[in-house]
């Protein structure tokens, strides 16, 4: 009886207002747009068939139309109702009232409101998942199809981004989708429940970018692919938002795989404290993670280093960032307010503090803007683990946050290497910082002790080197070969490689006869060269290229690909 009552509504609906759809046939028609090597040319006729939808007047389809979500809505339900009893009553005029009055009844996510709106295909999806019991969200609903094996995407690869989330579905895609359940089996029509479901796809607190024929995409930490390569330059991931580039704008997408905000910019910076510097044209300003003006666009180019390339200094650190204007230097809050009086330089905030230049000479102030340690440096570093490096008269040492030394100045500019700029202090790193003496490098902890006395001797003929620690270790450069201290100076991964990295992650990428791999701190190889290019682990991941820079994959600290 519930299937005749639905007959009946589905004869006098059949015919649906916007569509031009006329009573269903019961023998497969000859359309002329839908010849018989259409991709959907069997999902048609099965369509037609089993009275889901019609053909127009004129003897087409229109395979290519979007479809309306009370369309969609009503294709589904007379689906199931081969299958289940639905009670339907009919509609008169309003011909989709019953089917959303059906919908409601199973708490579908579909409302009269949007009768008339033609539905994505990830909306789509979502009907489709809350028919079969699910409460999901459109990423998983979209990988629900994907297992359920209903849909491949459009790129030919199950990516949230090769569904086409936001594109309008199609008739013949509609079609398509609902016949590939029947031939799934699927037929028990079920309630959708109030509370969502279990999530398919692990929350993301990032996603990682990757390069396939020279395009750039992101793919999570399992390899699965939630944005499909379509960029020319993609960015890592920072506070959930990552910048990607295409035609000559940037714009960002989301750890959801999704464009949060439009690329129509000409440059930008990572988010930095919940804002991102932006450029347009001339000008630049800072947006918040919505896309909107936060401080409209009002500041001059001459802040950045170049109208093209990221420039730090104009990222908000400690609630406040750097513009420039006329030679000189100030600091914005995040209303867009200068917060402090003019420099002559500036550098940006470091654990509460600011180096600023006053004519030749640098001090810090806090970040009301008030002199904390006086000028009276050539040379002013930031702080680092509580203590910054500072230089005057031609020699260095470290100060605390009062402008006391802690170490006192007792080491020679003139020892260490000239580099652009002229000779530049090292900091604090992991509790020590790299010093010179008489030519050589060492290291101090925090009591100004040579706890690795100066050995690596940067003016001898192979120029030996050494670096800030990372990770537990320092890498040194000996007769042109790269090896690794520990923290008590023994080295104990002997100068052997022919060019290397610091330790990121546990493992370092190292290079051998011209091809890369990774050492681990023992000096075991823990992967064998065999990259063109790599780059330092994060996360358990590392981006390699095999051959060429058409393609960047990850490898996981085993070797294995992890994208395919």
């Amino acid at each position: 009886m519930m299937k005749r009552i639905l007959n009946i509504a589905a004869a006098c609906v059949l015919a649906w207002n916007a569509g031009g759809v006329t009573g269903a046939a019961s023998v497969e028609p000859a359309f002329r747009d839908v010849p018989p090597s259409f991709w959907a040319a069997d999902a048609i006729a099965w369509g037609i068939g089993h009275h889901l939808i019609s053909g127009y007047p004129d003897q087409t389809f229109k395979p290519d139309q979007p479809v309306k979500e009370s369309e969609f809505l009503a294709m589904l339900l007379r689906f199931y109702a081969d299958h289940a009893a639905i009670a339907l009553k009919p509609g008169g005029a309003n011909w989709a009232k019953p089917y959303y009055q059906a919908a409601a009844s199973y708490h579908w996510p579909a409302s009269p409101t949007d009768a008339n709106v033609p539905i994505t295909r990830g909306k789509a999806a979502k009907l489709i998942a809350a028919s079969q019991g699910f409460h999901y969200d459109t990423n998983n609903a979209v990988q629900y199809l994907y297992n359920l094996g209903v849909a491949k995407g459009r790129s030919g690869t199950p990516s949230l981004s090769g569904f086409g989330k936001e594109d309008r579905l199609t008739r013949a895609e509609a079609v398509q989708l609902i016949k590939s359940l029947a031939d799934k089996g699927v037929a028990a029509l079920k309630k959708r429940p109030d509370q969502p479901s279990p999530p398919l796809l692990a929350p993301q607190a990032e996603l990682y970018p990757f390069m396939k024929n020279r395009k750039w995409g992101y793919m999570d930490a399992s390899g699965r692919i939630w944005v499909d390569p379509q960029f020319s330059d993609a960015r890592p991931f920072r506070e959930g938002m990552a910048a990607v580039y295409f035609n000559g704008k940037w714009g960002f997408v989301d750890a959801n795989g999704e464009i949060a905000i439009p690329l129509r910019f000409d440059s930008v910076n990572d988010f930095h404290e919940g804002l991102a510097a932006v450029r347009v044209g001339y000008k630049y300003g800072y947006i918040d993670k919505t896309g909107n003006w936060a401080i409209p666009p009002v500041f001059s180019l001459e802040a950045y280093a170049s109208p093209l390339q990221y420039d730090e200094n104009a990222d908000f650190r400690d609630g406040l960032a750097v513009i420039r204007t006329g030679g000189k230097s100030a600091f914005i809050n995040k209303t867009g307010k200068v917060a402090t009086a003019s420099y002559d330089q500036v550098k940006p905030y470091s654990e509460g503090l600011a180096a600023v230049r006053v004519g030749s000479l640098w001090g810090y102030i806090d970040k009301a803007g008030r002199w904390v340690v006086r000028p009276q440096f050539d040379i002013a570093n930031d702080f680092h683990e509580g203590l910054a490096a500072v230089a005057r008269s031609g020699h260095y040492g470290y100060i605390d946050k009062t402008g006391t030394f802690v170490i006192a100045p007792r080491f020679s500019l003139g020892d260490l290497p000239s580099m652009s700029g002229g000779a530049q202090p090292h900091d604090f790193h992991e509790g020590l910082a790299l010093v010179a003496v008489d030519g050589k490098f060492g290291y101090l902890d925090k009591t100004g002790k040579l706890v690795i006395p100066p050995t690596i001797d940067f003016r001898n003929k192979t120029n030996d080197y050494a670096a800030d620690f990372s990770d537990g270790m320092a890498l040194v450069r000996v007769g042109y070969r790269f090896g690794y201290l520990d923290k008590t100076g023994k080295m104990v991964i002997s100068p052997q490689f022919d060019g290397a990295d610091d330790f990121s992650d546990g493992l370092a990428r190292v290079r051998l006869k011209g091809k890369d791999g990774y050492v681990d701190k023992t000096g075991r190889l823990a992967i064998k060269p065999q990259y063109r290019e790599a780059y330092p682990f994060r996360q358990g991941l590392a981006l390699v290229a095999s051959d060429g820079y058409s393609e960047l994959y990850y490898i996981d600290k085993q070797g294995n690909r992890v994208t395919e």
